[in-house]
């Protein structure tokens, strides 16, 4: 359990130096012409960029649901048996969604326009990617889809090895 929760501070870590550096210098800057940029962005909506311009109410109840899925991630992490071995996709999953889930609270919580910080922005794949994001969004994406995989074909075999 204690890697689990090392990697999920370490992500937390990234998501919110990276944040900060971003916001810190407002870097708006190519990293690959063309195709991959730094591009400060600020997102009052939802998860890429989606229902930009709703109010304050609104931002505080999408912090209030974010607290609610960390409440019910971390009981899910906190039920995992880490001495099998075949836990190992569902902790990384767990890990991934409550760091994502944290990283883009903390933003709604304390940026004083309770928008969250975007900036990686793959320009270069012209209309089929248009959203700006960062890596909180990356951790909840790829921690949805493992949690998944996991849920729709381990959890059985786990169910059943126990019966």
């Amino acid at each position: 359990m204690k890697k689990w929760i090392a990697l999920m501070g370490a992500l937390l870590a990234l998501d919110q130096i990276s944040k900060y550096l971003v916001a810190t210098y407002e870097v708006s800057q190519p990293i690959i012409q063309d195709f991959l940029h730094i591009t400060y962005v600020r997102n009052l909506g939802m998860v890429f960029g989606f229902f930009q311009g709703i109010t304050a109410t609104y931002t505080v109840l999408l912090a209030i649901f974010a607290l609610i899925a960390f409440s019910i991630f971390a009981y899910l992490f906190s039920k995992i048996d880490f001495s099998d071995k075949r836990t190992i996709l569902l902790s990384l999953a767990l890990s991934l969604l409550i760091a994502g889930t944290l990283g883009n609270a903390i933003d709604r919580l304390f940026q004083p326009d309770h928008g969250v910080i975007d900036f990686i922005d793959f320009r270069g794949l012209g209309d089929l990617w248009t959203y700006v994001f960062n890596f909180a969004d990356v951790y909840l994406n790829v921690g949805l889809v493992l949690f998944f995989i996991d849920i729709f074909f381990l959890e059985k075999k786990r169910v059943e090895s126990h019966v």
